[in-house]
């Protein structure tokens, strides 16, 4: 398992090289946008983020495809704990949950949900106002964006403190995937590119999956309870 994520880590820095790489060399001359090409990969990011907002607090639709699946991996564990906020009720992951009016919600979802909330109004507000920015601050703003993801995977892997505090890295992720993707169109005025960034966005948030089925399988690992729900 520690091989198979250290292969997604791998291949996200490559892609993270690679959109460095493209704004690089393919840089517009004209530093301007067609409207249509906004209009769409404006369109393809808000569906992006409502898609990821039903998954985040309603996985069961898509789990329906693979309940064949389930059912079978299921087989293998004779004792099973209540599912709670996304997770198994237990001590072991208090700290992945938060309570909000009686009832649990897995941090890492609710941040995402919150990210993909706050994205589809910046997108909203992005496509409203026609907004001229200097190749330096998209620069800027596509550095800033690479950090953001990788500080949310390094919170990831580590032991888990304060679920605030985890709610806030996933927001700052979807917020990451926004200002790379947005700010890649810009400097190049292609919307190849633009859609390059939303496929290497999707890349990002399958490796912070990862880490985080990798982080709940070790947590699992260590403790001496039979259960063990994540292996």
């Amino acid at each position: 398992m520690k091989k198979f994520v250290f292969y997604y880590i791998s291949i996200s820095a490559a892609a993270a090289l690679l959109i460095v790489l493209l704004t690089i060399f393919s840089q517009s001359k004209i530093n301007t946008v067609i409207w249509h090409d906004k209009l769409i990969l404006s369109i393809l990011i808000i569906g992006g983020c409502f898609f990821g907002y039903s998954l985040a607090f309603h996985p069961g639709w898509m789990k329906r495809h693979t309940k064949k699946i389930e059912n079978n991996t299921s087989v293998k564990k004779s004792i099973k704990r209540k599912i709670e906020g996304h997770h198994p009720d237990c001590s072991k992951f208090e700290k992945h949950t938060i309570l909000i009016n009686d009832k649990k919600f897995c941090t890492g979802c609710l941040g995402l949900s919150l990210g993909c909330i706050t994205a589809i109004l910046l997108v909203i507000i992005y496509l409203n106002f026609n907004i001229i920015w200097s190749s330096a601050i998209l620069y800027f703003f596509i550095f800033i964006g690479l950090i953001m993801i990788f500080l949310s995977y390094i919170e990831t892997i580590l032991p888990r403190k304060r679920s605030i505090f985890h709610i806030i890295t996933n927001i700052v992720l979807v917020l990451g995937f926004l200002l790379v993707t947005i700010s890649i169109f810009e400097i190049t005025g292609n919307i190849t590119y633009g859609l390059i960034g939303i496929i290497l966005s999707v890349l990002w948030l399958d490796t912070r999956i990862q880490l985080s089925n990798w982080r709940h399988g070790l947590i699992c690992s260590k403790c001496i309870e039979k259960c063990k729900m994540y292996q």
